[in-house]
């Protein structure tokens, strides 16, 4: 079986693969991303939300964060499926945002299954972790139909600092589990925070990874 991770910034995810490849090294996979040959400035000037509208935050391919809007970027991963399709077997999208998007051939949408998996688990309360300011209230909304107390808390994996991520977590020792909403969480940003507030985390990544290994 073939696969293709699918991005929304640029391929290839380096971050991502140099925490989870380890649990992928069987597995014939591809990397692409919607904003592969976009250089930054072109990103920005054509890309960038409108004021008001809800975003993402990724990664370019030389590390930097962009913000960019998601109507625009889930038309543009909506392309990107259709041209992949023909060559793979099963199509990952490597984000945790809501896609409306179908192929012909197997999709995994990492935002159905954490849903899923966490309404399963039947918690109380919920700390939810966003990777930019002004998506609290998209990730709250998301998250308030399945659990009755949410608290959604914004910190970048690529620009903010370790010592924030330490005071967030303070602030989560109540809850009942924590979901690192995004990709871009990696396992050590989930450690620190288990380590903090003694609750288990799901790191998204992780989790999607396991995923595929089961069922290669």
């Amino acid at each position: 079986m073939r696969l293709a991770l699918l991005t929304i910034g640029q391929s290839p995810r380096q971050d991502v693969i140099d925490d989870i490849g380890y649990l992928l090294r069987n597995v014939d996979y591809i990397e692409r991303g919607v904003l592969d040959g976009l250089n930054k400035e072109y990103i920005e000037r054509n890309l960038s939300p409108k004021p008001g509208e809800d975003f993402y935050i990724t990664r370019l391919s030389n590390g930097s964060q962009v913000k960019v809007s998601k109507k625009l970027i889930d038309e543009m991963m909506v392309e990107l499926v259709r041209k992949v399709e023909e060559y793979v077997d099963l199509i990952v999208i490597m984000c945790t945002g809501d896609f409306n998007i179908s192929s012909k051939k197997l999709l995994l949408l990492p935002s159905k299954v954490i849903v899923k998996f966490i309404e399963s688990l039947s918690p109380k309360s919920l700390g939810v972790l966003v990777p930019g300011k002004g998506q609290e209230d998209m990730a709250y909304n998301r998250w308030i139909e399945i659990v009755d107390n949410v608290k959604v808390f914004a910190w970048s994996p690529y620009t903010d600092g370790e010592y924030l991520l330490k005071s967030i977590a303070k602030n989560l020792k109540d809850v009942d589990i924590i979901v690192m909403d995004c990709i871009g969480y990696s396992t050590g940003h989930g450690n620190l925070l288990k380590r903090i507030t003694g609750k288990p985390v799901v790191v998204p990544r992780h989790l999607i990874a396991s995923i595929i290994t089961s069922l290669i």
